[in-house]
């Protein structure tokens, strides 16, 4: 389910003018937590959509395409270059 940033700003705006109505610091703090969610949401909702989805078979490839000729340094310690050199 998707709701538009239109509808949650317009949400905002209803809490905004609650807020200022309000006869009470708490009632007040309650509508502005209120605010932070919604900001939250849209903020969450904005990475959702920035974040570039990569299936799992591009991600192997792209993991297999950087390792291609890359030599690791296994130091003076090892006895190999195999994990299976003892």
């Amino acid at each position: 389910m998707t709701i538009s940033i239109a509808t949650i700003l317009a949400k905002m705006e209803a809490e905004l003018r609650k807020a200022r109505a309000a006869d009470s610091p708490q009632r007040v703090r309650e509508h502005v937590a209120a605010v932070r969610a919604l900001c939250d949401l849209v903020l969450e909702e904005e990475e959702k959509r920035e974040v570039p989805s990569v299936s799992l078979p591009e991600a192997a490839t792209l993991l297999i395409q950087q390792g291609k000729g890359e030599r690791v340094d296994i130091g003076d310690d090892a006895n190999g270059p195999s994990l299976f050199d003892f």
